[in-house]
């Protein structure tokens, strides 16, 4: 286009820093858009909004029927993330407009971290550590030895319980923008994915993910890692509670890479401690730091984490300027990711 692009800001909480990426020095967008931004919060904000929009960039903003055929002009929506369930696509679809859905590292981190929390976990990674920094092998009576491809000691500190995630099974509790990269990512171990949240997905992003969907106590009971990433809301709270572990297989590990009050961590102990469930990765808490009084410390089945989910939090500097990149790209003709509505 060799007119600005004018794209309407759907979300109110995305403003500033919208501003902010675009009055950057270092913006390479500066003049490539004319920002629309809605009054205020309400739907009617919205409305009036679209109507001047050639591109509309959405978070978690409602983008209904209603909003869409208010837009004459509009031809491209570009979603800030993967969840596509606040858009009403078949709207778009009908009215020629592509929507375009992009993997946000503020999403991928945390599923890195949940992967990790599982490897950990399955690999007793923890163990084999302390293992070795605490040299076991001279109170078991070993003696090192010099090895070669043929000749070594496999698993010499004789740790129990190390498993495969292949063909093992994952539950996901929220499916939202980071249970679909922690689906990605469990889908490229070979396990078998299952998930529930209140709404579930259509049949496409379900095949696109490999994923199933399951009540949450059917998720519990055939789990081999149950991994738990929902907004803490009072719905959610202690979600996953004394009953909750008793569903779960005694061969299971809990994740937790949501928020701390999603779990009854007294019930967590106790289920914990009386091996009713194997482990527990966790890397949020009730309360944070987590207590020195905390009695979850003194489990040898739990593999801790001080919150680091966020990762580098490079997301800032790399998630709106690949949103705006793909829709200059869809403008200027060129290849676009992420297309959820081929027309």
């Amino acid at each position: 286009m060799s007119q600005p692009i004018r794209l309407l800001i759907a979300d109110g909480k995305t403003t500033n820093f919208m501003r902010h990426v675009l009055e950057s020095p270092k913006s390479s967008k500066a003049g490539e858009f004319e920002l629309i931004f809605r009054d205020n919060d309400t739907e009617a904000a919205l409305l009036s909004a679209a109507a001047q929009a050639d591109a509309i960039l959405c978070y978690q903003a409602n983008l209904s029927a209603a909003v869409i055929q208010a837009a004459p002009s509009l031809k491209f929506i570009q979603k800030h993330g993967l969840n596509c369930r606040n858009i009403d696509v078949a709207a778009a679809t009908a009215r020629q407009v592509r929507v375009a859905t992009l993997s946000l590292m503020r999403s991928v981190t945390v599923a890195e971290h949940a992967l990790a929390l599982i490897l950990a976990c399955s690999r007793k990674l923890i163990a084999g550590h302390q293992a070795v920094t605490s040299a076991v092998y001279q109170q078991m009576g070993l003696q090192p030895v010099v090895t070669s491809q043929g000749n070594y000691r496999s698993n010499w500190a004789a740790i129990k319980g190390v498993t495969e995630l292949f063909q093992s099974s994952v539950g996901i509790i929220g499916m939202g923008d980071i249970g679909m990269e922690i689906a990605k990512r469990c889908r490229a171990f070979g396990m078998s994915i299952g998930y529930h949240q209140r709404t579930r997905h259509s049949d496409r992003i379900e095949a696109g993910l490999g994923m199933h969907y399951l009540s949450l106590d059917e998720l519990l009971a055939v789990s081999d890692y149950v991994v738990v990433v929902l907004p803490h809301t009072p719905a959610t709270e202690k979600i996953i509670d004394a009953r909750a572990l008793a569903r779960m297989k005694p061969s299971a590990t809990l994740i937790n890479v949501g928020r701390g009050g999603l779990v009854d961590e007294a019930a967590l102990f106790a289920a914990l401690q009386s091996r009713q469930i194997a482990m527990a990765g966790l890397d949020v808490y009730q309360t944070e730091p987590l207590p020195a009084a905390s009695p979850l410390l003194k489990l040898p089945n739990v593999v801790f984490q001080p919150h680091t989910g966020g990762g580098s939090y490079r997301s800032w500097e790399v998630d709106m300027p690949a949103s705006l990149g793909n829709i200059q790209q869809f403008f200027a003709g060129g290849k676009v990711d992420g297309i959820v509505n081929g027309i």
